[in-house]
């Protein structure tokens, strides 16, 4: 063999060890950071700038490729089985890329609890960069404006990480406290519900 033959061989054997060293470490990214340091879903509302809408916002990483988080997540008949909470949801309607799914949210307010529904209209999942997301908005029930988003991005082959965004105005008048807490713990089931599912185990994902 030719040294100059030689020479090629070692260089294709050498690229592709240095483009390894090169990639970042995704336990370096902030977001993936502080969920590995948390050791939990972490959870808390906010209002997208120029509105006062307050959503409940969860996320949590999960041992499982984003392809098959976001393949779980457009699972809409299997949503019955992701918490109690949502035992009521099924699928009323399908028509071309939008699925109806109909589900009563029971909702602590004060000392009494109350049952709303809501029927959320899930239109074709889109991809967003790297990004998976499926959003469903509310269509009919007892909510003047409902929305979820849920959100999967892969971390690394083997990891992504899933948020979900839920916000649910009800028509009757209610402490905005209340809510709050009713959205980021409803976020939360949710986000452990998919992510439980997707991986095939509970318990958060503490290393990569």
């Amino acid at each position: 063999m030719r040294l100059t033959q030689i020479a090629v061989l070692l260089a294709a054997l050498t690229v592709p060890v240095l483009a390894h060293a090169d990639a970042p470490d995704p336990a370096k990214d902030p977001q993936v950071a502080r969920l590995l340091q948390a050791k939990k879903t972490l959870k808390w509302n906010y209002a997208p700038a120029g509105t006062s809408d307050r959503y409940g916002h969860a996320e949590a990483l999960v041992a499982a490729p984003a392809d098959a988080v976001a393949k779980v997540a457009t699972e809409f008949g299997k949503y019955k089985t992701l918490h109690r909470k949502f035992a009521t949801a099924r699928v009323i309607a399908k028509e071309g890329p939008n699925t109806d799914v109909y589900m009563r949210y029971p909702v602590q307010i004060g000392m009494v609890k109350i049952e709303f529904f809501e029927v959320m209209r899930f239109g074709q999942p889109r991809m967003n960069g790297a990004t998976h997301v499926i959003e469903g908005t509310g269509i009919k029930g007892d909510m003047k404006t409902g929305r979820t988003v849920i959100s999967v991005r892969p971390v690394d082959a083997k990891h992504s990480l899933i948020s979900v965004d839920v916000l649910l105005v009800p028509k009757v008048p209610a402490p905005q406290f209340l809510i709050d807490e009713e959205l980021r713990d409803g976020a939360e089931d949710f986000v452990n519900g998919l992510k439980d599912r997707a991986q095939g185990f509970g318990g958060p994902v503490t290393q990569l």
